[in-house]
């Protein structure tokens, strides 16, 4: 029995060395920052939206870095690779329009590698932007950004980022659900059926009908009115942070009137914002 004892603490013993020594010898890898050039100027307005919002913004790459990771069903969307005299105009322009306004305890959430484009285009309409599986891809950085309706772009933009940020919240339980049902409305047909999915024709009045501020992104709308996908609540939300930080008290009183659903929305992001992250939003 005392053999069995003393070859026991022996092994024991052994072990412990080989993890010891195994623990010494281990080398951790920390993951690096990537180092960015600033030999032209687009590449310094790069490094500089780097250094302040740890995003990539990428604006040379190939097909294949985009064709496996799209996040809707359709045909792939087709794009124009960015006019590279238009991406310092751009970088500024989302640095103090869009991320640059967010607050800072947000920031930190933003997309890691943000790809830059021209002309991108789904099944029937251009987009300011899109989400990927694991990037986000910018529109409109060509020509025409000087004279595109900036206001448009810039919720559109926000929207798009704070969507993504939601990927790594908590789910906002009850708005998703006022939101949920506004996108995917039941009907019942007339054979009896519910439908949970129903149709929505274009001339939809969103906002009074279902507290919805856009038609989805993914949602999108033929000339008969036929979605072609669900959209999530988490474009809802990107939305209605725009609303918040960018419609005036007069703008969004016009809005509580058509359904009282939009003031609850709004209530919830706040409520979500301040509870998660102590934030609030700042307002016009």
């Amino acid at each position: 029995m005392k053999n069995i004892i003393c070859l026991f603490v022996v092994l024991w013993g052994y072990l412990m060395i080989a993890c010891v020594d195994e623990d010494a010898s281990t080398d951790v890898n920390v993951p690096s920052q990537i180092v960015l050039s600033d030999d032209t100027p687009v590449n310094a307005k790069v490094k500089e939206m780097y250094e302040k919002y740890g995003s990539y913004f990428i604006y040379k790459f190939d097909d294949l870095d985009l064709r496996y990771d799209w996040s809707t069903l359709i045909t792939l969307p087709k794009y124009k690779y960015p006019k590279e005299n238009c991406i310092i105009d751009v970088l500024d322009f989302l640095d103090t329009e869009v991320l640059g306004i967010l607050p800072t305890e947000l920031r930190k959430y933003i997309s890691y590698n943000v790809y830059l484009t021209d002309s991108l285009w789904g099944s029937y309409n251009e987009w300011n932007g899109h989400l990927l599986k694991s990037k986000l891809i910018l529109g409109r950085v060509g020509e025409r950004f000087v004279d595109l309706d900036k206001k448009e772009l810039r919720d559109a933009w926000l929207s798009l980022f704070v969507e993504r940020m939601l990927d790594s919240w908590p789910e906002p339980t009850e708005f998703a659900q006022i939101s949920n049902d506004g996108y995917n409305p039941s009907v019942t047909l007339p054979s009896g059926t519910v439908s949970k999915n129903a149709y929505l024709a274009s001339s939809t009045d969103i906002v009074g009908k279902y507290a919805i501020l856009k038609f989805g992104r993914k949602g999108k709308y033929n000339s008969s009115g036929t979605r072609l996908h669900v959209t999530t609540f988490a474009q809802d939300f990107g939305d209605y942070v725009a609303f918040i930080m960018f419609k005036s008290q007069e703008e969004k009183e016009a809005y509580y009137a058509k359904n009282e659903n939009v003031k609850r929305k709004v209530d919830l992001v706040k409520e979500y914002l301040l509870t998660n992250f102590h934030v609030v939003l700042p307002e016009k």
